[in-house]
């Protein structure tokens, strides 16, 4: 697993060597009511940002693994909550 922060380039070539992965977004500071679930392939969090410009930079980071259950774990480390499924990859 790792995480990306203020690396956009690292977390884009992730996405392609892992297109069976799986990203969870995250606030800056990850908290329990902000926690989605991605397949990698997602188009909501890859390719050209739909607001701005950024991926891992500002209010956000994405944390990624080739194992769903790893995220989940991570997120309840960082949070004590379970993410959200996206509604486009349903993960």
């Amino acid at each position: 697993m790792v995480v990306f922060l203020d690396d956009d380039g690292r977390y884009l070539e992730w996405l392609r060597k892992h297109p069976d992965g799986f990203v969870v977004n995250a606030a800056r500071r990850p908290r329990a009511d902000y926690l989605i679930l991605h397949r990698a392939n997602c188009h909501t969090i890859s390719g050209t940002p739909a607001r701005g410009s950024r991926w891992t930079t500002g209010d956000y980071l994405k944390a990624c693994a080739t194992a769903e259950a790893e995220l989940r774990a991570w997120a309840r480390d960082e949070t004590k909550a379970e993410p959200t499924g996206c509604g486009s990859c349903s993960p």
